[in-house]
């Protein structure tokens, strides 16, 4: 059972979105990004590297402009890089994870939820021209295709043939899907990808439409959040049942997480997941990414809370 996260990860105090989109290309933004990885890498076995920014922008930006285009939405293979993952390869380390936003979700954000297959295909081999890009470091063991928007946007409603079109490509590491809703996971047993990441830990009912006996037939496996990444309701729950104004204070934002995703609550979910899927849960993590926690301190705590609650689950 892997330890990883989804990605994203809070900015040091003061550093803005805008600046990062200013600095990419310098030293002090290097630093930034190798000290972020190393901090997840206490906690984590496979860290995806520390997506500071917008996770559409960043891709969609380059995939659109022409100057880099090979085709409408086809970016050239040069081109698709990721900046964050090249800085994080300067250094030695075991095992990354790369989050890639995923063709449905590019798609949607920009056109909404009528389809042009011609430009979703584009699309979604620019997609897997990062990725492919990215498998160039053989320390990348995992590649991670967000669509959070598959399953909970009512207006996009792809059929099962066309999600297989999109994700047909072979890739030799592990490709997961990261989905907000479980909702279309049968409508992948055909594809290429062979880990579902299902978030789980603020939604445990996630779990009840997951049927093992599918996974296990078409050769697929698990990625279930079993910590949960809304901060911003844990710390609404925890002003309200102590009275107090966690927003203000820090501290008591790292206490209300301690408390409500306490390492014993973590391990409690791990092991209703195990008992019910047993060696289909590959990975585990957090449920979606930690921007939106206060500090990195605080996010740190939720991680090391996970890594305790798996290695006393194992032991």
């Amino acid at each position: 059972m892997i330890l990883d996260d989804i990605g994203s990860f809070p900015l040091p105090h003061g550093i803005t979105r805008e600046w990062v989109e200013k600095n990419l290309e310098t030293r002090e933004y290097e630093e930034m990004v190798q000290r972020a990885f190393l901090m997840k890498s206490k906690y984590l076995d496979t860290p995806n590297y520390p997506q500071f920014r917008d996770m559409i922008s960043m891709f969609l930006d380059p995939i659109r402009n022409k100057e880099f285009q090979d085709d409408a939405y086809l970016i050239a293979e040069k081109y698709a890089k990721i900046r964050e993952l090249e800085i994080v390869e300067k250094m030695k380390v075991e095992r990354v994870r790369v989050c890639i936003t995923g063709a449905f979700e590019l798609y949607y954000r920009e056109f909404r939820g009528v389809i042009y297959e011609d430009v979703l295909l584009n699309i979604a081999e620019s997609v897997y021209r990062f990725a492919r890009n990215a498998l160039k470091f053989e320390n990348v063991t995992c590649i991670s295709f967000d669509e959070p928007s598959l399953g909970t946007a009512p207006d996009l409603q792809p059929e099962k043939e066309l999600i297989e079109r999109v994700y047909d490509k072979k890739l030799r590491a592990d490709v997961q899907v990261h989905l907000h809703n479980p909702v279309f996971y049968e409508k992948f047993m055909e594809t290429e990808i062979n880990v579902l990441g299902i978030e789980s830990a603020r939604n445990p009912q996630n779990l009840e439409t997951i049927d093992p006996e599918i996974l296990e037939s078409h050769g697929k496996f698990l990625r279930l959040g079993v910590a949960r990444s809304d901060v911003d309701c844990i710390i609404m729950e925890f002003n309200e049942r102590y009275n107090v104004d966690a927003w203000k204070d820090e501290n008591l934002v790292e206490l209300a997480v301690e408390e409500f995703e306490s390492v014993e609550r973590i391990r409690e979910r791990i092991k209703h997941a195990f008992e019910k899927f047993g060696e289909l849960v590959k990975y585990v993590g957090p449920d979606c990414g930690v921007f939106s926690f206060p500090s990195q301190k605080v996010a740190m705590k939720l991680l090391e809370n996970l890594r305790k609650a798996r290695d006393s689950w194992k032991a």
